[in-house]
């Protein structure tokens, strides 16, 4: 049949040479051209995600999370820690240099171009999977300190903001009532002292691997994140977790300590949540408990009617009220950009990944603090 001709007829390459040669069609003057190697990445990606659903939690808890990752952790803190300016940067602009030099040489045709793309593509989710993302595969938090969901009803979320409410009052006593954005709590530096041993003494509490230094870097332009709905980000291909610059400092302590628990292993968003607020409730320092007091009970309240929500703001001391209007404010400063589209894609990437509650997960915070609280008020805590 005519359409066999489409078909290689001299196929000159092994897997040790660094292109494949072939020729499209009988009559084609120009062989095509196929990079090996980018062939060998993206079989390499489609070997993680096959192996990523067909080993049982267990293992990727034993081996990967309290096993391999740790290593990897360490590594990356030895190896990438001396940068001065984030990782990402060096990364980006070493893609867009080969990028544009695979473009500019169109003399191997479209085929080899194609192929170094996908090859890229596969690259980055091989690193992605082995460096960090086989932690989705972990046993769940929930699951360790035995919390069920079923166990808590309208009733307990309830009244765990109130709960929230009375904290977050409790912490504002003693704290200047003039905050401005400028000395909104505190700077990073302090911050990202004080938070990292509070979250390894959380994570220490929790039983949960903590070795190595995650660091946290703050990339230009302000308002990059959140204008895509996000305050922070961590990227395992580089091991940096990343807040927004345009975050008030009153809202750092909580986000610094969800990108740090994410650069020690856990991939659950609402996991990552609860080891925040339990770092941020803990810490000795009073700027660190009241922004972590802050953050969380706007999780609360996002769970209630705004009824519940106008009967008890108007009772917060005035430093409250000047931080609720200051966040409210920097929110409309940095407007979403394309907020469905990130929202719908975010949400499939999640669920790609085990975490069935979408979004939602970050809101299960929540619940997990209101069942941490119960267990811990009868002395049973998981060991």
């Amino acid at each position: 049949m005519q359409s066999c001709k489409f078909i290689s007829t001299s196929l000159t390459m092994s897997f040790f040479k660094e292109n494949i040669t072939f020729r499209v069609g009988s009559n084609s003057l120009r062989p095509a051209v196929i990079h090996t190697r980018s062939l060998a990445w993206i079989a390499a990606a489609i070997l993680a995600l096959i192996i990523k659903e067909i080993l049982p939690a267990s293992f990727w808890d034993q081996w990967f999370y309290k096993g391999f990752f740790v290593g990897i952790r360490q590594a990356y803190d030895f190896l990438l820690g001396w940068s001065p300016v984030p990782m990402i940067y060096i990364v980006l602009s070493i893609i867009l240099v080969r990028t544009a030099r695979w473009i500019g040489d169109r003399s191997k045709g479209w085929f080899y171009l194609i192929s170094r793309a996908l090859g890229g593509v596969g690259a980055l989710v091989t690193i992605f999977y082995f460096s960090w993302g086989f932690n989705y595969g972990q046993i769940s938090l929930q699951e360790r300190l035995g919390f069920d969901r079923s166990l808590t009803d309208k009733e307990d979320v309830e009244a765990e903001f109130i709960r929230a409410t009375d904290v977050l009052r409790q912490e504002a006593g003693g704290l200047s009532t003039h905050l401005t954005r400028d000395d909104a709590i505190v700077g990073l530096a302090v911050v990202d002292h004080d938070l990292r041993q509070d979250v390894e003494e959380a994570l220490a509490l929790l039983n949960m691997p903590h070795s190595g230094r995650v660091r946290i870097r703050q990339p230009w332009p302000d308002g990059f994140l959140l204008r895509w709905s996000t305050a922070g980000i961590y990227i395992p291909q580089t091991g940096e977790g990343h807040i927004d610059r345009g975050l008030l400092a009153v809202q750092k302590p909580f986000t610094i300590a969800h990108e740090m628990a994410h650069g020690y292993g856990v991939a659950d968003e609402g996991a990552c949540n609860f080891i925040a607020w339990l770092a941020c409730s803990q810490s000795r320092n009073p700027w660190i408990r009241f922004g972590g007091a802050l953050t969380y009970w706007r999780y609360a309240a996002a769970e209630m009617p705004y009824d519940s929500i106008s009967n008890v703001i108007h009772t917060f001391p005035p430093v409250v009220m000047r931080a609720i209007t200051l966040v409210k404010e920097n929110d409309k400063k940095y407007p979403d950009i394309l907020p469905r589209v990130r929202d719908a894609i975010y949400a499939s990437y999640l669920k790609r990944h085990g975490v069935k509650e979408g979004l939602r997960s970050y809101n299960e915070v929540v619940i997990m603090v209101q069942q941490y609280l119960r267990k811990n008020s009868n002395g049973s805590m998981p060991e």
